[in-house]
């Protein structure tokens, strides 16, 4: 089993360079990047109320232990490093559900009273202006569809519109509710290619740099390359991302595996049973061939890592492991079958 795909350190494209997409942790990307370098950030990130839903089971697509979750408590270290790569007179985009949403207000001290043009300050430096609403409608746009939850059914999603200093939209008419369906893609979270394009729009000007450090299936750069802006994507996880970014990622990182049409998924068993020997044949040789188990059948590293993983982080840990290990030729049918299970978001 591979490790984690960590890549040598990294720069933005540079101007003429339409963009660039790199394996890595969120908060290394933007510690990277000089201060005041980036025209836009806009991104997802997995925020820790999901946990709310997986474990309620108020929605079997949350219930599944797809990603790990970043904790509330290092947002405010997100928006810190977001406020010092931005340049001046530059805007930031987050998307969240309203529990995140309400979580960053008390963090940042946003309940205070509001400047005379209506903002609010945050303790990050940032001018927090409002929400704007993701709509999400029916694939014809004719109507609301009805979500998750049991409170009125939540079929919306929060983008927090930050700006630092000023800088007017390209577009005063656009309204605050932005009405998409779902994004059709494989994926967790998948954000629709209309939102992340408003947004852009809105927010840059042609050749200018777009950065989303939490990039997933890769829509903000997918988006910003029609508009002619620069990009800069990252995540830890590059088997979502829209195939036409595949030859932008650094060379041995596995890319848009969703993209391929898998074999019927099959979860893996247990790890317990893989150390105890008492999986299945099939089920052993899978674990061998991906480098959990040696030949005479003892843990490996890589195992014995996932074993030492609390059981609320070990699925995830799991999913994200098969699905950034390289395929080999001739490997065993029930290993495909386990990556199709990583890539498929079927719950464990």
């Amino acid at each position: 089993m591979t490790e984690l795909n960590a890549m040598p350190p990294f720069t933005a494209p540079q101007p003429g360079e339409p963009g660039r997409v790199v394996v890595s942790d969120a908060f290394d990307l933007l510690r990277s990047l000089a201060p005041e370098s980036v025209d836009l950030v806009v991104t997802d990130p997995p925020y820790e109320s999901l946990q709310i839903h997986r474990a309620r089971g108020t929605t079997t697509r949350l219930t599944t232990n797809w990603f790990a979750t970043v904790p509330n408590e290092r947002l405010p270290e997100l928006l810190r490093e977001v406020y010092r790569a931005l340049k001046p007179d530059r805007h930031f985009y987050l998307f969240c559900d309203e529990v995140t949403a309400d979580v960053i207000k008390q963090q940042q001290n946003v309940g205070g009273p509001r400047l005379p043009n209506g903002a609010r300050r945050c303790s990050c430096g940032f001018t927090y202006w409002k929400e704007i609403l993701w709509a999400k409608t029916t694939l014809d746009g004719a109507k609301i569809r009805g979500g998750t939850g049991y409170h009125y059914r939540a079929a919306s999603e929060r983008i927090l519109f930050f700006e630092k200093g000023k800088r007017a939209l390209n577009d005063l008419g656009i309204p605050d509710v932005l009405m998409a369906p779902r994004a059709g893609v494989p994926g967790p979270a998948v954000k629709p290619s209309a939102i992340l394009r408003t947004l852009i729009a809105q927010s840059t000007q042609p050749g200018e740099l777009v950065v989303d450090p939490f990039c997933g299936s890769g829509v903000a750069g997918v988006e910003a390359r029609k508009l002619e802006r620069r990009f800069l994507l990252g995540d830890i996880d590059l088997a979502y991302l829209d195939p036409s970014l595949a030859k932008l990622a650094p060379n041995g990182a596995v890319v848009a595996r969703a993209s391929e049409v898998p074999p019927d998924p099959r979860e893996p068993p247990d790890l317990e049973e893989l150390v105890e020997g008492t999986a299945g044949d099939d089920e052993l040789d899978a674990a061998r061939a991906c480098g959990w188990l040696d030949d005479d059948g003892a843990p490996c590293e890589s195992l014995e890592k996932l074993l030492a993983l609390r059981p609320k982080e070990r699925e995830a840990a799991i999913r994200r492991a098969l699905r950034i290990e390289a395929e080999r030729a001739g490997e065993p049918s029930e290993l495909r079958a386990w990556r199709a299970w990583a890539l498929s978001g079927r719950r464990r």
